[in-house]
């Protein structure tokens, strides 16, 4: 891998020939940036029909491949996890997706984090254990405690105090190999012993047949141990040349802070030995934040050689590459993504430090153009209520972040039962298969994410500030935590407020930390922010001193750096920034909900020339008017720029707008709830057969003649008549109809006046509805939900006189039917209309029998989502006045 400081992708095309290239790949995106999903595989258990039924859908859908997770079983027999027959069903399922031109990955192992029933004491991951006891002030002796298996005593300590006053510091104590020695004190001590212990965590959610302790992270011995048990056996079943990557997901072996190597490890890599300054991890004063951070840092360090190398070196020697999330515990760093060949985040949040962020930092750091994301975990949760809004809103959100690959969480494979129940859902996600009703929208949805993931591929991204992670600071405040996952608790040192300025003003950021400044030239970022550091490495000091020499910006938030320019809040950083392109509201208050993320693509090479991609986003539940100023960058020949709006659902070209030579360059965009646009920024003409418009004005409904739509005839597949109705007409107050799942039929008369030239159905605007208890109604604390109560509950697919017209699944919720009608004439307007399957699963007694026989065979493996929450704040139907509007 050839890091780079900032991927900058460049070619001799023309401007013109560029966006001509650009638009012909928009309109038909390469078929490696489709979305993927997370298949469950439950048990083992599948049926070979069933796989390829579920392969064809995706297929069908716009889905461009599957990562196989093999997780607990939900039936009362099973085959087992690695077995002769499960091999063979993942080989068949491996064939069947290479015959239908879809990428197959898997992951390394079942359930998470890895290990299973080849971890020993010797290979199991492994823990601090402290044991705090008040001791008499005589000379005496205590045998070495050893309470477990497998424990193994590392150093006891004294201290004077008692187990409510902690001592201060504490001091070693010798032994004889069998009994502490105790000296003679002068007052209440307390004794303090440190004992390695296997962490004994068991697999979370594992197959049968997977069982077992978590793998020990921090040993190439431990890794070597599962290659061979499991990577190997997957692989060769597979076949490497039919796999895209080989997966690691996040890194859950928690409180694993040890390995039997530890103390030599320490002393080679920090030049002083560990055990007489161990006790300090158990403190959280100022007085032991070094030796914490060299600890930890320690930690780190083994991590990245001893599992993500090893896996990475394996994986590469076998011709796949690895691909990992790289967070959690042990603590990783952003740079520790560097071993591995693929990045993956998780986790919404346009306007924080999320686990996208880590990744996509890593991402522009080290040269890698695709970085995915595990999305949609937990959706607008229980399973099944998450509708295509839901799952675009959220896509938008990651792409904000750099994302630019999406896979999704998940697909449950699933026999369809015979007797009309649901079948097999995963415990913790949205069940994105074709079950869900709106399943009509599933091509539109999947398509627009499709051609927006290839588009932000494309050039690179531009971020004008870096902010440091200052580890060293944070590693040392794991003690006062009382947690270890290096990237939560940056977070958390980092806050919010900073971020957040950052985004809202429309400039972009890369999080960096110390091994980064290796790769990263001094000119990388025009602003560096130093978040509340302390302990920053000479190494590191030296490179800022750099990019101040280089007439970069350095920023101290907090003043504890003293290096740069001291800043006292996150508001003052912002306001040195200025990105590519700044927001405002039209009013000229602050931005508090529109996003932005430019990607640019250079046309020769000196740099000069180009074209930029603008990817704007309404984060939130109301319309938005925001101003956007491009910055004038002459050296890159972007003055007098047009700007182009490209729709992702169609990959059509929608107009133009001109940028002024001078003065001020800007434009004023109107965004519906959760809406985006796509804006194509280039110094040529534009096309002669594009209208120039006001985008303001676009995203607007027409002037004109506005005829409602109050009288329709509705009428479910199980009836033979339709019934007269006016909207809004919902379905869950209607008898009999509270707990259905399905689609309904809407038809009405229209006469379009003469002389007409625009027909725009308007279904309404979606309303701010946020809840006041998320968790009442079944939503989990990282479940993402569209906060809005849309006009159609929740997708409706349009025909006039029997001619499809569209689908109106996002906001606007309006169709164009201009071509499909003549002024004068009479048309049959007929609007189907689907909602969720969260009433099927509400009323579905399959399920709820499936998990008690599981759990009666194969014990409590994995906690049901709240399914009786399944119904809570739905609406379904037409649930407002459609119109006509004419001009």
């Amino acid at each position: 891998m050839t890091p780079a400081a900032a991927p900058d992708p460049r070619s001799t095309t023309s401007t013109p020939a560029a966006r001509a290239e650009l638009l012909e790949g928009f309109r038909a995106p390469d078929p490696a940036a489709r979305p993927m999903m997370r298949w469950w595989w439950f048990g083992p258990d599948v049926d070979r029909e069933d796989i390829v039924r579920d392969l064809d859908r995706m297929r069908e859908a716009g889905i461009g491949g599957v990562e196989v997770a093999v997780v607990y079983p939900l039936s009362e027999t099973t085959d087992r996890f690695l077995s002769e027959t499960f091999l063979a069903d993942l080989r068949h399922a491996a064939e069947a997706a290479e015959e239908r031109g879809l990428r197959f990955d898997v992951t390394l192992g079942s359930g998470w984090p890895y290990g299973g029933p080849h971890v020993d004491e010797t290979t199991g991951a492994r823990k601090l254990n402290w044991t705090h006891e008040e001791v008499p002030m005589g000379e005496h002796r205590l045998p070495i405690p050893a309470i477990w298996p497998g424990d193994e005593f590392i150093a006891g300590y004294i201290g004077d105090g008692t187990a409510h006053e902690t001592p201060e510091s504490f001091s070693p104590l010798e032994t004889d190999g069998e009994e502490l020695i105790i000296p003679a004190g002068r007052g209440p001590r307390v004794v303090l012993l440190a004992v390695s212990r296997l962490t004994r965590q068991s697999l979370k959610r594992a197959a049968v047949g997977a069982e077992g302790w978590a793998l020990d992270h921090l040993s190439a011995e431990a890794a070597r141990a599962h290659i061979a048990a499991v990577a190997e056996p997957l692989v060769d079943a597979v076949g490497a040349e039919r796999l895209g990557t080989v997966f690691c997901d996040s890194l859950e072996v928690y409180d694993a802070d040890w390995a039997p190597s530890f103390p030599q490890e320490f002393r080679a890599r920090r030049g002083y030995d560990v055990l007489p300054h161990l006790w300090r991890l158990t403190l959280p004063g100022q007085g032991g934040a070094a030796f914490r951070a060299d600890h930890h840092r320690t930690v780190t360090e083994l991590l990245e050689e001893n599992f993500i190398r090893v896996f990475g070196d394996w994986a590469r020697s076998r011709g796949v590459p690895f691909r990992i999330q790289g967070y959690g515990v042990p603590a990783a760093t952003v740079s520790s993504y560097r071993h591995a060949d693929r990045f993956e985040g998780e986790g919404w949040g346009w306007d924080v430090v999320t686990a996208c962020r880590w990744a996509s930092s890593a991402g522009q750091i080290y040269g890698q153009q695709v970085v995915s994301s595990e999305a949609w975990t937990w959706t607008h949760s229980p399973s099944y209520r998450s509708t295509p809004l839901d799952i675009l809103a959220e896509a938008q959100d990651h792409l904000l972040m750099g994302i630019n690959h999406f896979i999704g969480h998940g697909w449950p494979n699933s026999p369809r039962p015979e007797d009309g129940t649901l079948g097999r859902v995963f415990y913790a996600s949205g069940a994105l298969d074709d079950r869900n009703t709106w399943w009509a929208a599933a091509p539109a949805l999947w398509g627009t994410i499709h051609r927006l993931s290839w588009l932000m591929r494309q050039g690179s991204r531009l971020s004008d500030v870096g902010v440091y992670v200052p580890a060293r600071d944070v590693y040392a405040g794991f003690a006062a935590a009382g947690r270890t996952d290096l990237y939560k608790e940056t977070r958390r040192h980092i806050g919010d407020e900073l971020p957040h300025a950052l985004r809202t003003t429309g400039a972009d950021y890369d999080l960096f930390d110390d091994d980064a400044v290796d790769r990263l030239e001094p000119t990388r970022f025009p602003v560096v922010v130093l978040p509340y550091a302390r302990d920053i490495p000479e190494r590191t000091r030296a490179w800022l001193r750099s990019v101040l020499e280089a007439g970069g910006a350095v920023l101290d938030l907090g003043g504890e750096a003293h290096l740069g320019v001291a800043v006292d809040s996150a508001a003052e950083a912002a306001r040195w920034v200025a990105g590519p392109v700044s927001l405002s509201r039209g009013d000229g208050s602050p931005n508090d909900s529109v996003a932005v993320t430019t990607r640019q693509l250079e046309m020769d090479g000196s740099g000069g020339g180009g074209l930029r991609v603008h990817f704007v986003a309404n984060t939130g539940s109301e319309p938005a008017e925001v101003r956007l100023r491009f910055r004038d960058d002459a050296e890159r020949a972007l003055s007098g720029d047009v700007l182009e709006r490209w729709d992702p659902e169609t990959g059509q070209v929608l107009g133009f707008h001109a940028l002024p030579l001078h003065g001020s360059r800007h434009l004023d965009l109107r965004l519906e709830a959760y809406e985006s646009a796509v804006l194509i920024q280039h110094g040529e003409e534009a096309p002669q057969a594009l209208p120039p418009v006001s985008f303001r004005e676009a995203a607007e409904v027409p002037a004109g003649a506005v005829v409602e739509l109050e009288t329709w005839q509705v009428r479910f597949p199980d009836e033979d008549a339709a019934a007269e109705v006016t909207p809004p007409h919902q379905w869950e107050q209607i008898d009999g109809r509270q707990m259905y799942s399905g689609t309904a039929e809407y038809t009405t008369r229209i006469t379009v006046p003469e002389g007409s030239r625009q027909v725009i159905l308007d279904f309404g605007e979606a309303a701010p509805h946020q809840l006041a208890d998320p968790a009442s109604s079944g939503l989990m604390e990282a479940s993402f939900r569209a906060e809005v109560e849309p006009p159609v509950g929740v997708i409706a697919v349009v025909h006039v006189d029997g001619r499809r017209a569209g689908t109106v699944w996002r906001p606007p919720y309006r169709l164009d039917l201009t071509d499909l009608v003549t002024p004068g004439q009479e048309h049959e307007l007929s609007v189907e209309v689907a909602n969720v399957t969260s009433h099927r699963l509400a009323a579905d007694e399959g399920l709820p029998r499936m998990v008690e026989t599981a759990r009666a065979h194969h014990g409590r493996r994995f906690g049901m989502q709240a399914l009786e929450l399944a119904l809570a704040d739905v609406a379904s139907g037409l649930l407002a006045v459609p119109r006509l509007r004419v001009e």
